[in-house]
């Protein structure tokens, strides 16, 4: 048999099982970019096509079965947010239930959570496929952003208006701030999905091979930023800091740096909690949403169910405002899951904080991208719960994927470990995702120290 030349060009035959993975992976990725463009501009029907299947949905069974179809390992698809995942579904099945309601709420959690897996699949079927999803990213903030400052330059009434930073005298006038809604119906969803896809749009754009093309993708991130402050969302600001914060650190996640942001994050919930303790209406309305959010959580420790908090609240309030929730993404969890989905999200949040870690202290820019979206995130919903809407929740959803699939997981060392019946080396991430011409920012510390020696040693 004639020896195999080695040098430029192909050096392995493509298999019919390469293929099949090939081709189903893009099917995965294709189907999730329609799922982030619907969640962008909101183009498919909302009506069911068939039973419970909505156009979102199809579409997201078609990439979970290319998914499959892709004979990727079931221990390849395993995150360390499975079991709270899980928990909190059967939670909140347990809540629609005992609430003698119907099961459409709790679908659009379940649509969620597919999003999820629909990520999570598409990661591991294509391991190369970060500069693809930063490249949506990319696009969909462009769209977003771009329709919203079109609306602040010709003085779209949008019907919602900043008198003064304290919300005091937000009625619409002749030399009032009209807030921009972009392609959202109101602007704090919009600052929600801009707060959790510019950091994911950054991160693309530092992926991006040439500097032309990472100076392109550094204007949308601006373009993002600039929309964000055009929706006068007062938790969007005090967020966006907070995310930006988050991206400086993450990116060389020394223990001085995370130890100083842990004591700062303890400080400000501290100062949050006594807020709402001590401060009465000085926090606003929100404190009187809270108080009934809480009182109705300990009548009812199993849940209300899903999507029922807002109708409650607002019976229990007086006023002429409506709520649609309780105005914090955990409470109005718990108030609609119970204590039980309580419990699941709060497991959610403490596990995706230690992937984000360690994703970045292993140098992945996914890692460090997503963390610093979901960072900002949770501190808009300290006072806000954006997801209760479904477009916004995909996309949270979304990042948690990528968040908890790119982080070094045991999960995945044991499984291969029990399929092959030997260790793995530890989980870098993967080289097609780490360019040379990658930032030094977002470079693992090591492959840093080791420039450094190989450029010291030319010398």
């Amino acid at each position: 048999m004639p020896e195999q030349r080695a040098g430029p060009g192909p050096t392995a035959v493509e298999t019919p099982a390469d293929l099949r993975t090939a081709v189903a992976g893009a099917v995965a990725l294709l189907c999730l970019a329609a799922v982030l463009f619907e969640a962008t501009v909101d183009v498919l029907a909302d009506e069911s096509l068939f039973w419970v299947l909505t156009p979102v949905r199809l579409v997201l069974g078609a990439g979970l079965v290319a998914v499959v179809v892709a004979r990727v390992p079931p221990w390849r698809l395993r995150t360390p947010l499975d079991l709270p995942v899980a928990v909190l579904l059967v939670a909140a099945a347990a809540a629609t239930v005992l609430a003698r309601q119907d099961f459409a709420a709790w679908r659009g959690l379940l649509t969620s959570a597919a999003t999820f897996y629909l990520v999570v699949g598409v990661r591991r079927t294509l391991p190369g496929s970060w500069t693809s999803l930063g490249l949506l990213a990319m696009t969909a903030v462009a769209v977003a952003a771009t329709t919203a400052l079109r609306q602040s330059a010709d003085g779209t009434a949008t019907g919602f208006c900043r008198g003064t930073l304290d919300g005091s005298a937000d009625v619409c006038g002749p030399d009032v701030f009209v807030r921009v809604i972009g392609t959202f119906s109101n602007p704090n969803l919009l600052a929600a999905f801009l707060l959790l896809m510019v950091p994911v749009a950054a991160g693309g754009a530092l992926m991006l091979a040439d500097r032309s093309s990472r100076l392109l993708g550094a204007a949308l991130v601006v373009v993002g930023f600039g929309a964000l402050l055009l929706t006068g969302s007062r938790g969007g600001y005090v967020a966006a800091a907070a995310g930006t914060v988050a991206f400086v650190v993450l990116s060389n996640p020394t223990r001085r740096r995370l130890l100083i942001s842990a004591g700062a994050t303890g400080v400000a919930a501290v100062l949050f909690l006594l807020a709402f303790t001590l401060g009465g209406s000085s926090v606003g309305v929100r404190a009187d949403v809270w108080s009934a959010a809480v009182r109705l959580l300990v009548a009812n420790p199993l849940g209300v169910g899903p999507g029922r908090a807002g109708a409650l609240l607002d019976s229990g309030i007086t006023g002429e405002e409506a709520f649609q929730h309780a105005h914090n993404l955990w409470l109005n969890l718990a108030l609609e899951t119970g204590m039980l989905g309580l419990v699941a999200v709060l497991a959610i949040t403490a596990l995706v904080t230690v992937a984000v870690i360690r994703g970045a202290r292993a140098g992945a820019p996914v890692a460090i991208a997503a963390g610093a979206g979901l960072a900002g995130y949770a501190v808009m919903s300290l006072a806000d719960h954006p997801a209760n809407a479904l477009r916004i929740s995909l996309v949270l959803w979304a990042v948690l994927a990528l968040a908890a699939a790119d982080a070094p997981s045991r999960l995945l060392r044991q499984g291969a470990t029990r399929r092959r019946g030997k260790a793995d080396p530890p989980e870098l991430p993967d080289p097609s995702d780490l360019p040379t011409a990658v930032h030094p920012a977002v470079r693992p510390r090591a492959q840093r120290r080791t420039d450094a020696r190989s450029r010291s040693g030319s010398r």
